[in-house]
């Protein structure tokens, strides 16, 4: 207990330094393909945080994004996060790759500033960035408290041009008879039901279920945690729109990602 206690104040510590602009770390960003299976093309990439550390290495996003928003270090920290996701876009844009969206992890803490739009109108202009291609990712849990707030905020969003997708669906807070209304393009299908895959029968899963609920609420459906060819079989079944996991690919440096990118410009020309 009293080495994650002191594992957790390095860690703090080390946030806040970069936070300020002194750290001795570094918080980068990973990007994994979305994979379009109506084209058979990567139609995005969603951009993963990670933190290394002197002395700690590299610390799974899992234990350090708690931390941020915990001591609310997420807001200076998730500018510098989008503003790295805003530079890949260009450079997507620079050689080509016109057509492919970079999605980005936003906290119910971030949503509620209010200056959040305001900022991220400024960077989007001053980055010269296409709204159109910027996905903003929430869970589902953010929807557990400031509802209607939330909601609002998000239909502003929508109203830049900016998609919205709920990430997690299906594990969180979620209510099928706000479902229709809520201001989402797009529901992220967690990995926990498409592990299922691999042990269930069609009739047993409820993977396409949720696809099918999805369609008729008027939603694209990305499924997360792809591993294996039977549950990509079983998505094309089914009519999933998109996806996401190893299968496909690991989240990838910038450069690898702006690679595989660029390969498919020449592969799928009419998909960039």
């Amino acid at each position: 207990m009293e080495e994650q206690m002191f594992r957790e104040e390095e860690i703090t510590s080390e946030l806040m330094h970069l936070a300020s602009g002194e750290g001795l770390g570094s918080l980068f960003l990973q990007y994994q393909p979305i994979y379009d299976l109506a084209t058979d093309s990567i139609c995005g990439f969603e951009a993963l945080a990670r933190l290394r550390t002197p002395n700690l290495g590299l610390i799974s996003p899992v234990e350090f994004i708690p931390i941020t928003e915990t001591t609310k270090l997420i807001i200076p920290l998730g500018e510098t996060i989008m503003l790295q996701a805003f530079r890949f876009l260009n450079l997507l844009r620079g050689q080509g790759s016109n057509h492919i969206s970079v999605s980005v992890n936003v906290s119910a803490i971030q949503l509620l500033r209010h200056d959040f739009i305001p900022s991220l109108q400024r960077m989007i202009k001053a980055m010269q960035i296409d709204a159109r291609y910027l996905v903003l990712e929430i869970t589902e849990s953010v929807f557990a408290s400031n509802y209607q707030e939330i909601d609002r905020i998000l239909g502003q969003l929508q109203k830049i041009g900016i998609q919205v997708a709920m990430d997690d669906f299906g594990t969180g807070y979620s209510s099928l008879a706000r479902e229709r209304e809520l201001n989402v393009n797009c529901l992220k299908i967690d990995k926990f039901f498409i592990d299922k895959l691999m042990v269930l029968s069609d009739d047993e899963a409820i993977s396409g279920d949720i696809i099918s609920m999805a369609h008729k609420l008027g939603h694209c459906v990305v499924a997360e945690g792809i591993e294996h060819e039977r549950q990509l079989a079983y998505l094309r079944r089914f009519h999933c729109d998109k996806i996401q996991g190893y299968l496909i690919s690991r989240p990838l440096d910038e450069e690898a990602a702006l690679a595989l990118a660029k390969e498919q410009l020449t592969s799928h020309p009419s998909s960039n």
